[in-house]
């Protein structure tokens, strides 16, 4: 799986499940997907789409 696939993926889940801890976030989505992610990797990939959105939104 690609990362911006991977990002869209998980900023879908974050949005069904708002205020999840990153580590709780990966464990869903490991449960969807079948790949691991630790919840610093979630954690960091949620944090490059808010800068990615950030960035367009002052465009």
């Amino acid at each position: 799986m690609k990362r911006p696939e991977l990002r869209r993926q998980l900023q879908a889940l974050a949005r069904r499940h708002p205020g999840l801890h990153p580590y709780t976030l990966a464990l869903q989505f490991q449960a969807q997907s079948g790949r691991i992610l630790s919840g610093q990797q979630v954690k960091q990939l949620l944090a490059e789409s808010d800068a990615c959105r950030d960035k367009h939104a002052k465009l």
